[in-house]
Formats: C-alpha cells, sequence, structure tokens
C-alpha cells in the first residue's frame, strides 16, 4: 500500500536574513547595523512585487526589558514600487520605526504551563488571584514573538517593517485612471488593480506552505 502520508514542507530561507543568538547577547544588550546585498535587494524586491529596491538597511538596538528581548530602531529604504494606475515606476524612500520583543523559547513554555494550571484552578471553582488573571489575560492579547531556537532575524524583522511601511496604492504623479484600458466600465473605477504589501506578506505565506515551494 503506498504511503500517503504528506510531504515534509522545506523551510524557506529569508529572502535577507541576519540572525542572531539571543543566548550570546551580553547584559547591556548590543547595537547592529545591517545592510542588504544586491542579490538579498532583489529577492526582496520579488518577494514584495517591488520593481527595485536600491537601497535597504537597519540599526537596530537588541536588549533585554522586564524578562523580554526588545529591539528597537530604524528600518531604511529607497524602493520602486508600481503605479496602480499605469504601472510606472514610482520612487519612495522609506524610514520606518521598530519595535518589537520577544521571549525565549523557555519562558514561554514555562507561562504556558502556569496558565494552564491557572485554568483548571479556575474549572475547578478556585479563585485566581489577580497577578494569575494578567498573566491569563497576557497569553489571551498579543504577546510578544517567541524567538525559536533562541534566535532572532533582524533581517527578516527590517523586511516585515519595509512591507508594512509601504504605501498600498502609489499613484505616479499626474497618473490618471483609463477604464477602457483594463477592460472595464467608467463606473467601476473602484476595480482599479491595486498591490498592498499586506497582499504581499499573505502570498508569500500562502507560497512558502505548499510543498516544494522555494
Amino acid at each position: 500500500m503506498p504511503d500517503k502520508s504528506p510531504l515534509p514542507i522545506e523551510p524557506v530561507a529569508p529572502e535577507f536574513s541576519f540572525p542572531v543568538d539571543v543566548g550570546h547577547l551580553p547584559p547591556q544588550g548590543r547595537s547592529y547595523t545591517i545592510t542588504a546585498s544586491a542579490e538579498e535587494r532583489a529577492r526582496v524586491a520579488a518577494r514584495l512585487d517591488l520593481q527595485d529596491v536600491e537601497v535597504l538597511k537597519a540599526a537596530l538596538e537588541v536588549n533585554f526589558q522586564g524578562g523580554l528581548i526588545v529591539v528597537t530602531g530604524t528600518v531604511d529604504a529607497k524602493v520602486t514600487q508600481s503605479c496602480v494606475v499605469s504601472l510606472g515606476p514610482v520612487p519612495a524612500v522609506i524610514s520606518e520605526v521598530i519595535e518589537a520583543s520577544y521571549m525565549t523559547e523557555e519562558r514561554a513554555a514555562k507561562e504556558q504551563v502556569k496558565r494552564e494550571k491557572i485554568l483548571s484552578k479556575k474549572k475547578a471553582g478556585f479563585k485566581a488571584s489577580a497577578e494569575e488573571e494578567e498573566l491569563i489575560e497576557f497569553g489571551r492579547q498579543d504577546p510578544p514573538e517567541v524567538a525559536r531556537g533562541d534566535r532572532i532575524d533582524l533581517g527578516e524583522l527590517a523586511v516585515v517593517h519595509l512591507a508594512l511601511a509601504l504605501d498600498p496604492y502609489p499613484r505616479a504623479l499626474g497618473a490618471a485612471f483609463d477604464p477602457g484600458a483594463w477592460g472595464l466600465e467608467a463606473e467601476n473605477e473602484e476595480n482599479i488593480p491595486q498591490t498592498s504589501p499586506f497582499a504581499a506578506l499573505a502570498k508569500l505565506k500562502t507560497d512558502r506552505a505548499k510543498p516544494g515551494k522555494k
């Protein structure tokens, strides 16, 4: 009988990668200045549906705060997007603030065990303390990401923030929409083809979920 088990999904390397092992950070933290190479910029441009990425760099501080690993700094880029009307080039200069928090896998696992014990206690009819309720609420909201393998990829973090900073509907100066050029009726101008960094990220996640996707 043939084996019908699903094929393993091969991990896809980020287009711009700069992993940091948080287990080897000094207590005072560390500063990083990272710059994407021409090859990396080309891959980022393809990922985000950009015509070109001329510059992509980030200046970041990685520190310990309140038991978390906190990354702060900026990502700067010069890119060329496609006009949503003419598909012509639309240059853009990006300078985006980065603020992100992470927790180690060990802390995440311990907090999950604590939450499960608290929830079991509440289910049995016992009242949780204010601190315990805070821990449960912390897990329900938007907790920090987990640093898998105790590593943070600063390059990938920079690309994600770049994507979120892009103009979702770039338009070249003087560009006017011609419905007929897109095979649309004049009254359907809302159907202008549009690109979005959110759509680019969603597409990336979908593509990377496919077996064998490179």
